[in-house]
């Protein structure tokens, strides 16, 4: 009886059309996922590429696990548990080199305040700290290619390293539109093997919209990574093209993603697809 009562009360909870505090703000495909809308969400990137020179083929996937609980007073904390999928083969003269691996990245945890304002405006900030689990292994070495379909996470795919992270996004609606924005920086502090120090740190400016139909939202959203290296600032972008739909508390998402200013590997990086299922639970 109790198992029943389990399962209805889950399923009531995911199909129960959301309240308009659910529909206030986007969540996003391919910037920041911090909301100030509890939240569960598993999200899925494949990207195409054409081989870069010596290599016969390079198979990318990219899946993260996570979440964040907020309370009504707009406190919380959130999760992530990024995974990757590498399969390659290259070869250096007459060497062959090949392997396949799914590692797990750098789990990243922390905390967040959302605060609400007049006009159906919030702002949100969040600190915290990606964690050295990620699989430097074999294949696990090469997953930092799983980051593009959520870049500004790049650094949850660095392996030997721990983040902080510290972000700020405003975001609201006006009528049918929506917008947001993601201000971001993320320390190295803790490098193990020095593999980091010449990128750290990376400031992360993101910029995104779209407008509801109703059963859907439309969105475009640019992600970009600002590296501050010893020799030169560089920088790389993605925009993505993309949909949610609404089926009460549930916001399923696709998205197309082309890599902009990626000076060695816009060339061999076609595009990624993204596939993202989120689930509201309303505590406003």
């Amino acid at each position: 009886m109790s198992r029943n009562l389990l399962v209805t009360s889950t399923l009531a909870v995911l199909l129960a059309p959301a309240v308009s505090a659910a529909d206030t703000v986007f969540d996003p495909l391919s910037m920041d996922r911090h909301t100030p809308t509890t939240t569960v969400a598993v999200d899925f990137g494949y990207e195409k590429w054409d081989e870069p020179p010596g290599y016969d083929h390079l198979t990318v996937f990219g899946l993260t696990i996570g979440g964040h609980y907020m309370t009504p007073g707009g406190f919380g904390g959130y999760l992530a548990v990024p995974l990757s999928y590498i399969d390659y083969e290259f070869n250096v003269g007459p060497v062959v080199f090949e392997d396949s691996e799914l590692a797990i990245g750098n789990i990243e945890a922390g905390f967040q305040y959302a605060k609400w304002f007049p006009g159906n405006t919030a702002l949100v900030f969040h600190a915290g700290l990606a964690l050295p689990t990620a699989d430097d292994d074999d294949a696990g070495a090469f997953q930092y290619y799983a980051s593009v379909p959520r870049y500004g996470d790049l650094v949850q795919r660095l392996p030997d390293s721990t983040w902080l992270r510290l972000g700020l996004s405003p975001m609201g609606r006006s009528g049918k539109l929506f917008w947001r924005a993601d201000l971001g920086i993320d320390l190295a502090i803790d490098d193990e093997d020095n593999n980091v120090g010449d990128i750290a740190p990376i400031f992360r400016i993101n910029v995104g919209g779209g407008v509801d139909l109703g059963g859907a939202q439309l969105l475009a959203e640019l992600v970009t990574n600002v590296i501050d290296s010893d020799s030169d600032d560089d920088s790389a972008s993605t925009l993505t093209l993309g949909a949610r739909f609404l089926s009460g508390n549930l916001r399923p998402g696709v998205g197309l993603l082309l890599p902009v200013g990626f000076e060695n590997n816009e060339e061999y990086l076609d595009f990624a697809l993204i596939l993202s299922l989120t689930a509201h639970i309303d505590q406003r």
